[in-house]
């Protein structure tokens, strides 16, 4: 027969479980838990380099284009001097050779007196400029393919072989009236854009429509 479990007994055995319990339950008789590691400082931030002051160029001038050479009646007024829509193109074999091209002496009544071409071959120090005969202002004439009033639009490109293309968009009256003429010419430089070539004839149109926002990119593999 079990005896009975004295009171003195029942106390040391409560005593023994709450010891037991108080060391398993991480009570305050443990050690602290570790302090968390600080995060590392974060690193500092990037300098960049100062800034260059760079030199401004003047590529353009007074304009090449005598008074009244677009032997036409389209009207309007002429901003002389004025330049307008220009573009770029950097020769991918000379990287020190650009060409810019743009409008000079704009129209109040559209387009201008023809497109203005400079050229650099030493990164940008110096500039040379010339035109291509794509309106009469610029030398164009019948037997040369550029017999045109006026000219917008100019944009160039280069070809892999460091050759440079020239679009511009040459009209002769105004747009979409009797006798009215719009057409896309193109011109060639061999010899990084300080020469260039009588104008090629992609399309020319009469009255019954109208060319225009023309871009010129040359194949970056094929340089044909």
């Amino acid at each position: 027969m079990t005896e009975p479990m004295s009171a003195r007994r029942r106390c040391l055995w409560a005593a023994v479980l709450s010891v037991t319990v108080a060391g398993c339950g991480g009570g305050s008789d443990s050690a602290a838990p570790p302090a968390p590691t600080p995060p590392a400082p974060a690193p500092p931030a990037a300098t960049l380099p100062p800034l260059i002051a760079d030199t401004a160029i003047r590529v353009s001038g007074d304009t090449p284009f005598s008074a009244n050479c677009t032997g036409g009646t389209l009207g309007g007024t002429e901003y002389r001097n004025a330049e307008v829509e220009p573009y770029a193109a950097v020769n991918p074999i000379n990287s020190a050779n650009t060409v810019a091209v743009w409008q000079q002496d704009r129209w109040s009544s559209g387009l201008a007196n023809g497109p203005v071409t400079a050229s650099t071959l030493d990164g940008g120090a110096t500039w040379s400029r010339t035109t291509v005969p794509f309106t009469r202002c610029a030398g164009g004439n019948a037997g040369n393919g550029g017999d045109y009033e006026r000219a917008t639009d100019p944009w160039v490109t280069f070809s892999p072989n460091g050759n440079a293309f020239q679009m511009a968009l040459a009209t002769q009256g105004a747009s979409l009236t009797p006798g009215s003429v719009s057409a896309m010419l193109v011109s060639r430089s061999t010899d990084s854009g300080r020469t260039w070539s009588s104008p090629s004839t992609l399309i020319r149109d009469g009255s019954l429509f109208f060319n225009d926002k023309n871009t010129i990119t040359a194949d970056p593999i094929d340089a044909n």
